[in-house]
């Protein structure tokens, strides 16, 4: 049997929900979802960033080091009654391979995905070596 709680006390909780302060509510980023791969020619990265627009993103390597940086603003005027989105800025770092080429790296944003394609160095590439008979 479910207990029924009175009316008061389950309006104090549904309030309690629904206030803007509530842990529901959209808060800084604790890490951005990606995924990062590799193949004969390119390490490949993308990152989720649903909404989110060129100009709110950066991308920059420095030093083998890659930097993902941006913030997603909340709309203004609004009062949330519930709200899992998250907002604020964020970073991701990461520490390239040496086999990376830094100067031929490209980033692209199309709905809501970012794909970074690292290009490995020449010497970095497999190669196939001729056998002989002797």
């Amino acid at each position: 049997m479910v207990p029924v709680l009175p009316n008061n006390r389950l309006e104090t909780i549904f309030d309690r929900m629904l206030d803007a302060g509530a842990p529901l509510a959209g808060r800084g980023w604790s890490g951005l979802p990606l995924a990062m791969w590799d193949d004969d020619e390119q390490i490949h990265i993308e990152a989720e960033l649903p909404g989110m627009a060129e100009g709110d993103v950066e991308v920059t390597i420095h030093n083998r080091t890659l930097y993902l940086r941006g913030e997603r603003k909340a709309e203004e005027g609004r009062r949330y009654l519930v709200n899992a989105r998250v907002f604020g800025k964020f970073e991701q770092v990461m520490t390239l391979p040496e086999a990376v080429d830094t100067e031929k790296v490209q980033a692209n944003l199309k709905d809501g995905i970012l794909r970074i394609d690292l290009p490995k160095r020449p010497e970095s590439k497999p190669r196939k070596i001729a056998v002989s008979a002797s």
